[in-house]
């Protein structure tokens, strides 16, 4: 019987392209995922070694910075579309051409330099010609409210500025919100958005001769140095903001007083800590209650006007007694 030659038959496995592709997709997954737990037990950890206070302070931080120097951040932005921090031309074509130069980290009262009128011609509302240049009374105190109710709304402020109408004038409370923050915890520093703020009130509280009072106050936690309280912090905040306004075109004799009130007045009596206290206010005083004010810090300060004044003055002037010792020296 012959032998027939064996047939050697090679089989080659041909291997499926989807083996190949997905060979380090795992590796991806995993990277993810393990930066996840561990931005995961840093949260974890960040809670359990902080107090409530550092926790809404690190919150905000966190919404408003930026790794890009806040170039694309547009929290602050009072504007549905952000042109690196300035209106759009068909939101606001007026003032777009004079906030074109301006940038998203700072504002407009930094930019402008200080002494240029023109500058600053023509900026902000104009005031009716009833009530520009006069001393308002507690009616035409109303009517400026109104319109900077409006000016804030504009400014997309509404939560940030608190009028009232008073016996004595004009109550301006500017405060904090969970979203803007007017200083730093425990800084002077005023932030662009208040910053902003304040450059627009300013020339229309420089239209009207009424003068005001602007007093600091802070929070009920006390400052963490001993040799500077919440009286400094408060008297240091109200200055700056004097700083400001004077800067962003408010003449200075339109400021009588600067007061530290610390933690004395809180607006949230039942959370003495809250943000809400932490506060400038500005009060447009009416004619007569700055003469009260004036009588109570110096007699010298209120020039007395009228013939019956006078006549009273002169009389009692004449009257007054007089001892020996005058009569020889006169």
């Amino acid at each position: 019987m012959s032998k027939e030659p064996h047939i050697i038959i090679v089989k080659k496995r041909v291997r499926g392209h989807h083996e190949e592709h997905h060979g380090g997709a795992w590796k991806v997954a995993f990277a993810d995922f393990a930066i996840a737990m561990m931005a995961f037990f840093m949260v974890l950890w960040l809670m359990g070694i902080t107090t409530q206070e550092e926790r809404i302070e690190i919150e905000q931080r966190l919404q408003t910075a930026s790794v890009f120097d806040n170039i694309f951040e547009i929290t602050n932005s009072s504007y549905p579309i952000d042109f690196d921090g300035n209106a759009s031309p068909f939101e606001n074509p007026i003032n777009s051409s004079t906030n074109s130069k301006r940038k998203s980290d700072t504002s407009v009262a930094q930019q402008t330099p200080q002494g240029d009128d023109k500058a600053s011609a023509g900026r902000g509302p104009k005031l009716n010609s009833m009530l520009a240049g006069k001393h308002l009374s507690t009616a035409q105190l109303t009517i400026l409210a109104k319109g900077l109710k409006e000016m804030a709304e504009a400014l997309s402020a509404s939560n940030n500025i608190v009028l009232e109408i008073v016996p004595q004038g004009l109550r301006i409370l500017i405060q904090d919100d969970d979203d803007h923050f007017m200083f730093q915890r425990g800084g002077i520093e005023m932030t662009p958005f208040f910053e902003d703020m304040l450059y627009n009130l300013a020339p229309v509280l420089g239209q009207i001769k009424n003068r005001m009072v602007i007093s600091g106050h802070t929070d009920s936690i006390p400052f963490h140095r001993r040799d500077y309280s919440n009286w400094d912090l408060s008297g240091s905040r109200a200055l700056k903001a004097r700083q400001v306004l004077v800067d962003s075109g408010l003449p200075a004799a339109n400021i009588l007083q600067v007061a530290a009130m610390a933690a004395r007045m809180p607006v949230n009596k039942k959370d003495p800590k809250s943000g809400k206290n932490r506060r400038i206010e500005m009060m447009v005083l009416t004619k007569g209650a700055d003469d009260q004010l004036a009588q109570l810090f110096g007699k010298d300060q209120l020039e007395a006007k009228g013939p019956a004044v006078s006549k009273a003055r002169r009389y009692a002037e004449s009257n007054r007694p007089v001892s020996r010792l005058d009569v020889m020296v006169n």
